[in-house]
């Protein structure tokens, strides 16, 4: 990318710190946020507890592969062909690692009784008996054990899932729909920018907010700014309002849309450029047929009601931030309203 001299770079206002830091930085960002809001007052104990799944892990494979370079990619995963062991023991294997990697270095010397608590935990094969279970899962486990050692620091992937998530991006970058939002810029237009993974930091109300954008494409002639989220799904590309309101993304888009407007405003250049409506773009592993869906309603400001009677309520992200802030600081025993003693009927309304 080539700036001119009268030109700042986006990256110029945005936060200027590495993943891992922004990480561990203060402020509520919105997975944080849109947890809380799925899961309510009685999971606060766990609202910062990390979530590991097949589906997160998939797309953070795509996420750096298509934004960050191959070294980033390789000290955050480890590539391997993994032996054949079903998802239910996979299961109970990762369990026992992290439970007792640090005493025993291999899965065959860990005590059976161990073994048949964690297959209990886990529900694997209920109805066999108990030195069935074990001998299942320490035979099948200890390839898949060792690899979980030598991957200590990363996340352990197969050669397949990483042949799939480069396909995805392979299509991303080809596909017509989507090409121009993942080519490189030609050098010899300097009023583009495209930009991943900038970081930003603001404030509501005096509470702390922080977000990472995938993408923001600036077109410094047309003083425009484009912000882009990248979604992998395992359902097709045309499902993805269903996965829009159960995954609380309009949460994402407003929030973060927000933030990154504030810091516009903050700047002498930005403040005069013009913060578009979020795009989401989604790839499917399965059809990968990428589709563009963007959000009118991102620079709403309040509850956004949708479906044939307004029965589907996407509530702003700046009541519940305000709830979430209290209840981390305060750290009441009951939800705000709860009293002693209280009306059945008021609550079910």
């Amino acid at each position: 990318m080539i700036m001119s001299e009268v030109k700042k770079s986006m990256y110029d206002i945005s936060w200027k710190v590495t993943e891992p830091e922004y990480r561990k930085g203060n402020g509520l960002s919105y997975s944080t946020i849109a947890r809380f809001h799925r899961e309510g007052f009685g999971k606060l104990g766990s609202l910062f507890d990390r979530i590991d799944n097949p589906s997160l892990v998939f797309g953070s494979m795509v996420d750096t592969l298509i934004t960050g370079s191959q070294e980033e990619f390789d000290s955050t995963f480890l590539v391997a062909e993994f032996p054949s062991v079903v998802d239910s023991q996979v299961n109970v294997i990762k369990y026992l690692f992290e439970k007792y990697s640090d005493e025993y270095q291999s899965i065959l010397d860990i005590p059976d009784d161990s073994i048949i608590m964690a297959a209990n935990i886990l529900e694997f094969q209920s109805r066999w008996k108990s030195e069935t279970r074990v001998k299942a899962i320490k035979e099948n486990g200890i390839e898949y054990y060792n690899l979980l050692y030598l991957s200590i620091g990363k996340i352990l992937v197969s050669t397949q899932e990483y042949k799939n998530a480069a396909e995805c991006v392979k299509i991303l970058k080809e596909c017509s729909t989507t090409d121009f939002y993942f080519s490189p810029v030609n050098p010899f237009e300097n009023n583009i920018e495209k930009l991943f993974q900038l970081k930003f930091k603001g404030t509501y109300e005096g509470i702390e907010l922080r977000c990472m954008a995938d993408e923001v494409i600036v077109n410094h002639d047309t003083k425009t700014v484009t912000p882009i989220d990248l979604k992998t799904s395992f359902k097709q590309e045309w499902n993805f309002p269903e996965s829009f309101i159960k995954w609380c993304y309009w949460i994402q888009a407003q929030l973060y849309w927000y933030i990154i407007r504030q810091n516009m405003d903050a700047d002498p250049l930005y403040k005069d450029y013009d913060l578009e409506n979020y795009k989401f773009i989604v790839i499917s592993n399965g059809t990968r047929i990428p589709l563009i869906w963007d959000y009118p309603d991102t620079k709403a400001s309040a509850t956004c009601y949708y479906g044939k009677d307004n029965q589907i309520e996407c509530k702003n992200w700046r009541e519940i931030v305000k709830d979430l802030h209290y209840y981390l600081t305060i750290k009441p025993n009951v939800p705000k309203g709860i009293k002693e003693t209280n009306n059945i009927i008021d609550w079910i309304k």
